[in-house]
């Protein structure tokens, strides 16, 4: 029996899809709690401040561990830099979508999708952003590390900044790699939309109390 040179390749964009609608998931609940300017007053000086602060900063611990499991590289992860060598590789394009004019333009999308990818390999106009973002995981997040350096305010806003970046990235290659591999539209603005509109019934009625047992709601 001969063996479909995709399989693989389907293999890991399911599980990249599965592990970035995870991001999604945190990066959404964050994204509330982090710029709700009235969620901030309802619980600010409050007994549930403290709480709500760690729960907020949970999420984002989160939200950046998946998003750095997405673009792992290690023996066993989804290692999405050899998508890029599938998508690369004209065997595997080929069974994809035949070399012929009317795939031009899906092939022209695995072409996009494999020179993302690549953008953030060693060389990369934005490997340092990957870069900074696996020193985060590794010295602050998914290990204390006792001589990791220290990240001031200005150094917080870059790496902020280059998150988001970096999530927008994968939006569009989770986007292309669904077209491309498993000819399906994927919608990340749909996707985050979902999970928004949960978020908010969710962070609606979070409220504070400014003395023990007072709820500052007349709701509750």
């Amino acid at each position: 029996m001969s063996v479909d040179p995709t399989s693989n390749l389907r293999a890991r964009v399911k599980a990249a899809v599965r592990e970035y609608d995870t991001v999604v998931q945190f990066h959404e609940s964050w994204r509330i709690a982090a710029h709700d300017k009235a969620l901030h007053m309802r619980v600010s000086h409050s007994f549930s401040g403290q709480t709500f602060l760690t729960v907020r900063r949970a999420l984002r611990r989160e939200m950046l561990l998946g998003l750095s499991r997405l673009w792992d590289k290690q023996n066993g992860t989804i290692k999405i830099i050899s998508i890029a060598e599938d998508l690369e590789n004209p065997t595997t394009l080929d069974a994809l979508w035949p070399n012929t004019p009317i795939y031009a333009e899906v092939r022209a999308q695995a072409t996009e999708a494999a020179a993302l990818i690549r953008r953030y390999e060693v060389g990369g106009s934005s490997h340092s952003t990957l870069k900074k973002l696996r020193t985060l995981r590794n010295q602050h997040l998914a290990h204390h590390q006792i001589t990791a350096a220290q990240i001031g305010v200005v150094e917080e806003e870059k790496i902020e900044k280059d998150t988001e970046n970096l999530y927008a990235d994968s939006a569009k290659l989770i986007t292309l790699l669904e077209h491309v591999v498993e000819r399906t539209v994927y919608d990340p603005k749909g996707t985050a939309g979902v999970y928004e509109f949960y978020a908010k019934f969710f962070w609606e009625p979070v409220t504070g109390e400014r003395n023990e047992g007072q709820s500052t709601s007349p709701n509750i």
